[in-house]
């Protein structure tokens, strides 16, 4: 650990996080704030007891945003009674996420957190996120304290904020279910989460989330959740505000299109072409050459695409995310075939109505719902089914 317990930092602070940690430590948790003055000595001291308490090895590291209320001045003060508490001044910087990410940066445990520095976030559940991944039957990446689990909750909060945070979750499940379909609280800023699971990776965090950015872009298999109930603020106000819902919105939009520019998706495209394809030719043949009506024709060709798809999906273009069980290998198998089915099974119909209702010819509807309806059997199959599970 450092020896000295304050940095200060000028320009832009550092984002990488690396490897190597120091195994005497096993939770580095970092607290960022802003004009916290009020509420940051009794949050620090109440962390301390609650991880000595627990016998967790940590250091606390409060990274502050050069708050005009003299935030920095109390913490400083604070050093000289935990040993375990450092400071990280930031003068030109400011954003909690990117906070967070700077202490994380200096951090020196095998486990990483983040707790918001208004004392809103319950201390006593803190050890518990920490168990839940010292577990050695549990293999969870990440531990998220949840709002939206039975046992916790927001009493405090008006129905107009509740109104705004659900339709985030709901928003966020639509535009990435792979991602915040994992967690029950997507906006939490209370989590701890496994080292290795986030080292090397490239966080882009936007405004004040962190959790989004940890879970799109670290190596995130199986998450565990802790209901807890969000406290009353005992002094200052709250920071929320409606231009912080905006920031998610744009978060999640530049996750759900920045995957698109990457190497998977070159693999997923050329799949879905040769599916595409495979599925035409052995309608052709069938239905064509061999002279076999057209809805049996379409319904194995439409089949064979499906296997096809679930063969080299897995195989090439998710292989970085292997089965862990023959069950996660079914579920995947069963995932892709509902997606697909239930596309198929519409698009024979749809086949059956234009031939009967138009003067359109079978090769010509046939290719043309199969150009149509194929990507959208391709993307739904990918999301249910090739996404990190969930304890």
């Amino acid at each position: 650990m450092a020896t000295n317990p304050v940095t200060s930092i000028v320009g832009k602070s550092p984002q990488h996080i690396a490897a190597e940690h120091d195994p005497a430590i096993t939770l580095s948790l970092v607290i960022p704030t802003y004009n916290e003055a009020g509420n940051i000595a009794t949050l620090v001291r109440s962390l301390h007891q609650q991880l000595s308490d627990a016998q967790i090895s940590h250091e606390l590291i409060v990274v502050d945003d050069n708050s005009p209320d003299g935030t920095s001045d109390v913490v400083t003060q604070l050093t000289t009674e935990i040993p375990t508490l450092r400071l990280i001044h930031r003068n030109d910087e400011n954003g909690l996420a990117t906070a967070v990410i700077c202490g994380w940066h200096h951090a020196h445990g095998a486990l990483l957190g983040v707790i918001d520095g208004d004392g809103q976030h319950p201390p006593d559940t803190l050890p518990k996120l920490v168990a839940s991944l010292s577990d050695p039957t549990n293999p969870a990446d990440i531990a998220v304290a949840s709002r939206h689990l039975p046992g916790g909750g927001v009493p405090t909060w008006s129905a107009s904020r509740r109104l705004l945070s659900q339709g985030a979750q709901t928003l966020g499940s639509l535009l990435l279910p792979g991602t915040v379909g994992q967690v029950t609280d997507p906006m939490s800023g209370y989590f701890v989460v496994k080292r290795q699971a986030i080292a090397g990776c490239d966080l882009q965090p936007v405004g004040y989330k962190i959790l989004l950015e940890v879970l799109a872009r670290g190596d995130i298999h199986q998450v565990v959740e802790t209901p807890y109930y969000f406290l009353e603020r005992e002094t200052g106000s709250s920071k929320v505000k409606a231009t912080h819902y905006l920031d998610y919105l744009r978060h999640l939009l530049r996750l759900r299109v920045q995957p698109l520019r990457s190497q998977a998706l070159g693999r997923y495209l050329m799949v879905s072409l040769m599916a595409l394809l495979l599925d035409g030719a052995i309608f052709f043949w069938l239905f064509d050459t061999l002279g076999w009506n057209l809805t049996r024709s379409a319904l194995i060709a439409g089949e064979a695409g499906i296997l096809f798809t679930i063969a080299l999906l897995d195989l090439w273009t998710f292989a970085g995310r292997p089965a862990r069980t023959s069950l996660d290998r079914y579920r995947r198998l069963i995932g892709v075939q509902l997606a697909h089915g239930i596309l198929l099974i519409g698009r024979l119909a749809l086949i059956n109505f234009l031939i009967t209702w138009t003067n359109l010819g079978p090769l010509t509807v046939f290719f043309s719902l199969l150009i149509g309806t194929a990507p959208l059997g391709h993307l739904l199959g990918s999301r249910l089914s090739w996404r990190p599970t969930r304890n």
